[in-house]
């Protein structure tokens, strides 16, 4: 065994990237871990919880690589494909590099100038000030920037008129062009605005699927429903979308008299808010509320004279011989959260890792409960790229599940995309028989994984597919009533 590190210093990359380049030094043959992270502090532990001992004398601007291998040879050459791909990740002629404050002349009338912001959320403050001085509208991937910075960058960003998406943005699609966790969807005049990546992606694929398409979808934050920022962006967002058909509003765990503000703004508009986890469904004006995803794409539909979603015909043809919990395994924390919604309604008692309430929240051992977990969240994603990006933890955690005696149902999502990895069900070739394998796609036809090919791939494993999270966490549901 050999555990090699090797310091980059003065240079930045993107965490997604780096990402990138972890899961594939992690796949060459003699590697048993391997980490390519910023030096940051907070980093530096992730390479202590995942077993190594990184150099105390690390810068902090550095890049650092670990890895662990079988012998020397195989660690020394690890590290040095890492090298030559951190060079072939930024290095290409068809990218030009323009100093940060060089970026506002760049515009031209009619432009959408957008600035996209992906580094540790220290550095946040300062960049984004300068691109709002330059006119420029952001969008900030980054995680962990303070709320009072929030508050402040969309104050300034509304009194010029300019959109702040994000913090923790991961999906917005504009002029057709999908930024961050995206699907190809067709241009339409429905507009989003949401505060749930995973749950922007599920309307617009819906919607898609039933026959519509979008304007744009913004994605304004994880905070921006909280008290302290007020929707700010929110608002902001549905002014700019207002001459849309139809708007449609998706939150999470939103502050209920932000929510009643929100609701009322968009009342005299064919709209909808699904405030996701929410049992209660009700019109105010020309707004429909509902908890859930799918009832605010029907309303939609309907709206616009088109029919209902499919709901896929799937037997009841199983034994769960004496089997009786449900596990979800989630990849979209938003999808996790409607699910669990949906049990409950169900008369399921459910924990999660993310839950609906306080006393239903569980840690890494779920053994005599039913459980939806959000493998996206962060004791999961240490020192690792997102499921979304790479699937294979998550799919473990499915094939564990399937192992035990005791599961009645694995439930789980299939998000398909750009950013996406190109192979959702990589690990799961040798999933055991046991449990009923209940599944959902969110995608479409014209995402570069190729549906159809995902779809018959789940099918070949005996997965039940459906055409939404909310359709597949109904059947898991039903599944449970029958044993």
């Amino acid at each position: 065994m050999a555990v090699k590190y090797h310091e980059v210093k003065g240079r930045y990359i993107d965490s997604v990237l780096l990402m990138q380049i972890t899961r594939e030094l992690e796949q060459e043959k003699g590697v048993k871990e391997a980490a390519v992270l910023s030096a940051t502090s907070q980093n530096l532990e992730i390479f202590e919880s995942i077993g190594f001992n990184p150099p105390k004398d690390v810068e902090s601007s550095s890049i650092l690589i670990a890895v662990n291998a079988d012998n020397e040879t195989i660690a020394t050459n690890t590290i040095n494909e890492a090298l030559e791909m951190l060079d072939r990740k930024t290095e290409s002629s068809d990218i030009e590099t323009y100093a940060l404050d060089d970026l506002g002349p760049l515009t031209e009338v009619g432009d959408f100038p957008l600035l996209y912001i992906s580094t540790p959320g220290k550095y946040v403050e300062d960049i984004a000030k300068k691109g709002l001085d330059q006119g420029l509208n952001l969008h900030i991937f980054s995680s962990n920037v303070p709320i009072e910075t929030e508050l402040e960058l969309k104050k300034i960003a509304h009194e010029k008129n300019l959109l702040v998406l994000g913090p923790d943005a991961g999906t917005t699609i504009i002029q057709g062009q999908g930024i961050g966790f995206a699907n190809v969807i067709r241009e339409g005049t429905i507009g989003i605005v949401g505060s749930s990546g995973t749950g922007i992606q599920e309307l617009s694929v819906l919607l898609d699927k039933g026959g519509l398409g979008i304007s744009a979808a913004l994605g304004v934050g994880t905070n921006d429903f909280t008290q302290e920022i007020n929707a700010i962006m929110t608002r902001q967002g549905i002014e700019l979308l207002y001459d849309s058909s139809m708007i449609i509003v998706v939150a999470k765990k939103p502050n209920p008299s932000v929510m009643k503000e929100i609701v009322k703004l968009l009342s005299e508009k064919p709209s909808a808010f699904v405030a996701l986890g929410d049992d209660e469904t009700y019109a105010q004006g020309e707004t429909y509320v509902t908890g859930y995803l799918d009832d605010a794409v029907n309303f939609a539909l309907r709206n616009a004279g088109k029919a209902p979603l499919v709901k896929p015909e799937v037997k009841m043809d199983f034994d769960l011989q004496g089997r009786k919990y449900v596990r979800g395994m989630f990849v979209g924390g938003s999808l996790c959260y409607q699910a669990q919604a949906i049990l409950k309604k169900n008369g399921i008692d459910i924990y999660s890792n993310a839950p609906l309430d306080e006393k239903h929240q569980v840690d890494k051992n779920w053994d005599d409960l039913n459980a939806c977990i959000d493998t996206g969240s962060e004791e999961y994603v240490q020192g690792r790229p997102h499921p979304m990006i790479d699937p294979r933890l998550r799919n473990e955690m499915i094939l564990d599940e399937c192992k035990k005696d005791d599961v009645a149902v694995v439930l789980f999502d299939v998000m398909l995309g750009y950013g996406s990895a190109r192979d959702p069900l990589d690990g799961l070739e040798n999933i055991p028989e046991g449990p009923v394998l209940v599944a959902s796609i969110t995608g479409t036809t014209n995402d570069p994984q190729d549906y159809a090919k995902v779809e018959k791939g789940l099918k070949k494993l005996g997965v039940k597919v459906f055409t939404s999270a909310q359709q597949a966490a109904e059947f898991a549901a039903k599944v449970l009533e029958e044993k």
